[in-house]
């Protein structure tokens, strides 16, 4: 079966996250799909040229009352196939703030098993000010069929996260909200976060926010060996609250060659309507 660290020959992406550099001069690869992600308001007036058009909305559900939920593999396959992407196709994911849209919808394909994905860093934002090509032409491309060979790997579920948040556990569970969230300093409860849980905030990962691109690669490094991770074999379940800002630190993760690494899809939402227990305060548990 296909990763993220095993693709095809031909992928033709240098990383998970590529630069502005690198699309501009391969805009018009063939076969390249390019997916934004969001954006609806805008992309008519602008987008990068052959960018398809994807709905936040159209990655996630409402299951059991639990929000913002993984759809099930035949509507994505469905949904991408109208889009005309097949597995053969390398897919590039950007969007309009920050990158967690755009991890998202990489994780997302990366559980239906497609082999050669992407994500813009910077986004949309970043391309514009540098003031490369865009355009208000739509990019239709015809239908297709997607065939997905899902890949479990990169889920977890409650009952691994409540393994892993048991004192023996060796599974790392990784807490990327704020500090406020993690502590218990909100209104909304849980007031805390998941017995065990290290707290890495997602934004720290990125130069500011109005610069979304990553920071330099040991910087990231030295941040998280400060939260205890620098094994790239250490198992690791990220969250948040709705596995959207978790994306993003699976997807960096992955990047900086961390093999093991897991998205716990329903996050603090199914956490709070289990009524399982939290720990307030700054230590794990």
């Amino acid at each position: 079966m296909s990763t993220l660290t095993s693709v095809p020959a031909d992928n033709p992406f240098p990383s998970l996250f590529v630069d502005t550099a690198w699309l501009a001069e391969h805009l018009q690869d063939e076969g390249l799909r390019i997916l934004q992600i969001g954006g609806e308001k805008y992309y008519p007036q602008f987008h990068i040229p052959g960018a398809l058009l994807l709905s936040y909305g159209d990655l996630v559900c409402q299951r059991d009352g639990v929000p913002a939920m993984r759809p099930e593999s035949d509507y994505l396959c469905e949904r991408f196939g109208q889009l005309g992407i097949n597995r053969e196709n390398p897919v590039l994911i950007y969007d309009t703030a920050g990158g967690a849209d755009a991890a998202r919808a990489l994780w997302t394909l990366a559980t239906l098993g497609h082999p050669a994905l992407a994500v813009l860093d910077g986004g949309l934002g970043v391309w514009y000010r540098e003031n490369r090509p865009m355009t208000g032409q739509m990019s239709p491309r015809q239908a297709t069929l997607y065939f997905a060979a899902p890949n479990p790997q990169w889920q977890a579920e409650e009952r691994d996260v409540l393994d892993a948040a048991k004192e023996d556990a060796t599974v790392c569970l990784l807490d990327t909200r704020s500090v406020q969230e993690y502590q218990g300093q909100t209104s909304r409860p849980p007031h805390g976060h998941i017995a065990g849980a290290r707290l890495f905030q997602w934004m720290d990962s990125l130069h500011s926010q109005f610069d979304p691109r990553l920071q330099e690669r040991e910087r990231l490094l030295r941040l998280l060996a400060q939260v205890g991770l620098q094994d790239p074999q250490q198992e690791i379940i990220t969250y948040c609250e709705t596995g959207h800002r978790a994306s993003h630190t699976w997807l960096l993760l992955r990047y900086l060659g961390f093999t093991h690494v897991r998205l716990y899809d329903g996050s603090i939402a199914e956490w709070r309507l289990l009524n399982h227990p939290v720990v307030a305060g700054s230590q794990p548990r």
